[in-house]
């Protein structure tokens, strides 16, 4: 049995970024942490083996290698809060999917028709999915030092706290734009009211800093721990990451030189087909791969995308499910983006269709392969990943950071490598940079479609950017055709129960 000890309480505290003093009328969220504390007092040694749950007793609490092991394995698992919203942020929102299933007061119906409230459900989730993650990373960081684990763990385990932290940043600053910074673990709770928004660039030097600090972190390991760095932060996740920040801020320069390295050093490679980088049983059986989140076919650690992803009513697709109703529609292909893979293409053939009856008509829905799970018994129990950083992303990444910093013609090979693994040939030559720029984020949306990737991608590239695709599209959508995007909408709501909780330190972004 699980036993709530001292320390354990004060991780409560720690996590407590959505709280207020009337503890009643948040004891829902009291309740979730709590839950949080079980997954992270009771993880295995590597939590993307998803075995049972050793349980840690209290006189052993954040001493030893394998308390902090498990404290890191708690930080891993607390990024499927955080991925599982970013399909609503970047694909409903944008020209990847529609949503098939809806009513006009769920939440993404608001993305879908591009009108997010402070009151989303979304909005807060991610807000405190993210807060979650920095809060655990928070506590390995500054708990390690001064325990039992040697130097040179401490090092290792630090730093692939620094990476998760800094990803949990990267993911809120996109969304949101300056926000809330904590470098340490809160245990007075006073202090979360008195901390208002950092700027965008404070945000992004942090961010920056900690993967500076981690990008070494296989020279770090020992020999057994590189062994079992497979689904952590490893030197080539961290840079590639590194690599997205930069480019993400426009300093091509420097994502130029840190995805070469990449590229020359790292001895990843393109997956020959396509199709093989979603194995749900195993992520990592192709050289592509860098970084995925596991999930397995038991209750409280499946995926929903397999369920998110097909269309409602539809039957037949999973051969073990016996229901007549394989899915829930809220991520249907847009018919328009099948236009836009020739035949030739691979990436094609993760687009399958499923013929619904619905009143007098058949209707043909679009969905994505990717998170098919053909082995699992239930859509709502699969077993199908997330990946989270790839190599055809490196390649994208450098071919943009040489474009945008005046290199067009280097870009070519790396785009026209991904081209080439998805049986397309080159790209014309003699293109401009702006015509280099179109065909990269083109080239991202049929390689990424379904990824989390959309919005992130268009927005990078400029609201004057995001506004031309995507009000040049509505009026064709599926289901958004009164939609539009606005120059405010560049960054989505802060959740109004935060600013609520603290007007005098924490603004909401202009429009809203």
């Amino acid at each position: 049995m699980n036993i709530l000890c001292p320390e354990s309480i004060q991780l409560v505290l720690t996590l407590l970024f959505n709280s207020k003093n009337t503890v009643m009328k948040y004891i829902n969220r009291y309740l979730i942490i709590i839950l949080l504390v079980f997954v992270f007092t009771g993880c295995n040694d590597n939590f993307l083996d998803r075995t049972d749950p050793e349980t840690l007793s209290y006189d052993k609490f954040y001493t030893t290698e394998d308390d902090f092991q498990a404290a890191l394995n708690a930080c891993y698992s607390s990024l499927k809060d955080q991925v599982e919203n970013l399909l609503t942020f970047n694909d409903e929102m944008t020209d990847n999917v529609f949503l098939h299933r809806y009513n006009a007061t769920s939440d993404l119906y608001y993305f879908d028709q591009c009108n997010v409230p402070t009151s989303s459900s979304t909005i807060k989730d991610f807000w405190g999915a993210c807060y979650s993650s920095i809060a655990y990373a928070n506590l390995v960081i500054t708990r390690i030092t001064g325990s039992e684990v040697s130097e040179a763990t401490q090092k290792v385990f630090t730093d692939e706290a620094k990476f998760i932290r800094a990803y949990s940043y990267f993911n809120l600053v996109r969304i949101y734009g300056g926000v809330p910074k904590y470098e340490k673990e809160i245990t007075d709770l006073n202090e979360v009211y008195e901390v208002g928004r950092s700027s965008v660039e404070d945000i992004y030097d942090f961010i920056i800093s900690d993967l500076t600090d981690a990008a070494d972190i296989d020279s770090e390991r020992t020999s057994e721990q590189a062994a079992e760095a497979k689904g952590k932060a490893t030197s080539d996740v961290v840079k590639a990451l590194l690599g997205k920040v930069y480019l993400q801020q426009h300093d091509y320069s420097n994502a130029i030189a840190t995805l070469s390295d990449l590229i020359t050093n790292s001895g990843l490679s393109l997956e020959e087909n396509p199709e093989n980088l979603y194995d749900a049983d195993d992520p990592y059986n192709n050289n592509e791969t860098m970084l995925a989140i596991n999930y397995e076919r038991v209750s409280g650690q499946s995926s929903p995308f397999t369920n998110w992803t097909l269309p409602k009513f539809s039957s037949g697709i999973l051969p073990n499910v016996t229901s007549s109703d394989n899915g829930d529609g809220e991520y249907n292909i847009e018919p328009s983006i099948l236009a836009k893979f020739s035949l030739q293409d691979k990436r094609r053939s993760l687009i399958d269709s499923a013929d619904i009856t619905v009143g007098a008509d058949v209707i043909r829905y679009y969905y994505t392969k990717k998170y098919l799970d053909l082995e699992t018994t239930s859509a709502g129990y699969s077993a199908a990943d997330f990946i989270v950083l790839r190599y055809a992303d490196v390649l994208l990444m450098y071919a943009d950071a040489l474009n945008q910093n005046d290199q067009t013609s280097g870009a070519y090979t790396y785009i026209n490598e991904v081209r080439s693994r998805a049986g397309l040939g080159p790209l014309p030559t003699g293109y401009t940079k702006d015509q280099m720029n179109d065909a990269l984020a083109n080239e991202r949306q049929l390689e990424f479609f379904l990824e989390g990737d959309r919005w992130f991608d268009l927005s990078y590239r400029g609201i004057d950017y995001l506004e031309k695709t995507l009000n040049s599209f509505f009026p064709d959508s599926y289901n958004t055709t009164d939609a539009s995007i606005e120059d405010y909408e560049e960054l989505f709501p802060l959740p109004a129960d935060e600013v609520d909780l603290k007007p005098d330190v924490l603004t909401q972004n202009s429009g809203y």
